[in-house]
């Protein structure tokens, strides 16, 4: 993904202010103290959101991109997040879709956030109804130059670094040092997501080699593609909390 070449006037607001008044979504596992947060992204049915809640997730994502297999219809996504109202925070995920059906989408189903996933400019997330947590695929050519822009837009809450899809960077985390550190200079970059081929297996050591305020996982929580697995989901959940005792 590259960002280069947006350039836009953006909105400036006070960060310090922007992050004390930001609140997560009533949870049964709340602490006093920070927790890393887990997002579970491409929830599909009830059921499986049933169970991301049951199982500690603080997030759901509503993939809305007609070529994943993880889309969800309007339908199912107003159930979803009826379902798991009180219980999680819902984010509709989208890559470059048109504002009008993004509006459209949040009208109907009444989620939390939106996450950009695409190549969207600058204007687009400035003028959705709700916050937006901004995706960045992580490749050598991303630079600090490219994100912090997004961190200045008024209502981009989070940001979430992202590895490629198609083209795997061997060096990814050296990729990110440079970008994860100028984003702790802002309020959404201090609370940006991880994500990419996260699993029970390994989401303990990005933990506690980044303390991000949160982790995305889709694929390593699932029994096949679309479908989440209730034990997968709980253990990546416990091993992400694990640092954290």
């Amino acid at each position: 993904m590259s960002f280069g070449a947006m350039k836009p006037r953006v909105a400036q607001g006070d960060e310090t202010t922007r992050e004390a008044n930001q609140v997560d979504a009533p949870s049964s596992h709340a602490r006093s103290e920070p927790r890393t947060r887990v997002k579970i992204c491409g929830v599909t049915s009830v059921a499986d959101a049933d169970a991301a809640a049951a199982a500690g997730a603080d997030y759901l994502g509503l993939i809305f991109a007609p070529s994943s297999v993880r889309s969800v219809t309007l339908d199912d996504a107003r159930q979803i997040v009826a379902a798991v109202a009180r219980r999680c925070q819902t984010v509709a995920v989208f890559q470059d879709a048109p504002l009008e059906w993004m509006q459209t989408v949040v009208a109907a189903i009444g989620c939390d956030l939106i996450q950009l996933h695409g190549d969207e400019p600058l204007e687009v997330a400035a003028a959705l109804p709700c916050p937006v947590i901004r995706a960045v695929t992580v490749t050598p050519e991303t630079r600090p130059a490219d994100v912090l822009p997004w961190t200045r837009l008024e209502n981009v809450a989070h940001l979430l670094f992202d590895r490629p899809k198609r083209r795997p960077v061997l060096d990814w985390e050296l990729c990110l040092q440079p970008l994860w550190e100028a984003a702790q200079t802002t309020a959404a970059g201090r609370q940006a997501f991880i994500a990419g081929g996260l699993s029970a297996e390994n989401v303990a050591a990005v933990v506690q080699r980044w303390q991000p305020y949160g982790v995305d996982v889709a694929s390593g929580v699932e029994s096949a593609p679309g479908k989440k697995d209730a034990r997968r989901m709980q253990a990546f959940c416990r091993s992400v909390r694990s640092p954290e005792r």
